[in-house]
């Protein structure tokens, strides 16, 4: 990850981290989305937006813009936790799964990851064409 940050800059480890985090929601949602008629399943989220703000916090505790590079701390771990989701409405057998709110929070999520998949993609095509601009 080193290399990877002196190439490019901060704004990649955070996407990194978001691309993560994403990653193990989307395996919250689908277990959720499979327990749809288990008794007595409660959903579950992934609690992790308080974690990637505090990450693109200076040492200071300022918030900054991620155009801000190299004063942002993206090295220490952002933790994630598995929290109950109250949002549905709990069925006569105990499972509170709203299938339908899971479904859209799940596309949310995929679309999010897809995005700071393509910035990253962006982020290694500047590199590239640099890299090609230099040989000339």
């Amino acid at each position: 990850m080193r290399i990877l940050d002196s190439m490019f800059n901060t704004t990649v480890s955070g996407l990194t981290k978001a691309l993560d985090l994403s990653w193990k929601r989307n395996k919250v949602l689908t277990s959720n989305i499979a327990n749809a008629e288990t008794p007595q399943y409660r959903a579950v989220d992934l609690q992790f937006g308080r974690e990637l703000q505090e990450a693109f916090k200076t040492s200071d505790g300022r918030q900054l813009a991620m155009t801000q590079t190299g004063h942002l701390d993206l090295k220490r771990n952002i933790s994630a936790k598995v929290v109950e989701d109250l949002a549905g409405t709990t069925k006569a057998d105990g499972n509170n799964v709203d299938i339908d709110m899971q479904m859209a929070q799940l596309a949310k999520t995929s679309g999010e990851f897809a995005t700071a998949a393509q910035l990253i993609k962006r982020q290694i095509g500047l590199v590239r064409t640099a890299i090609r601009e230099s040989r000339q």
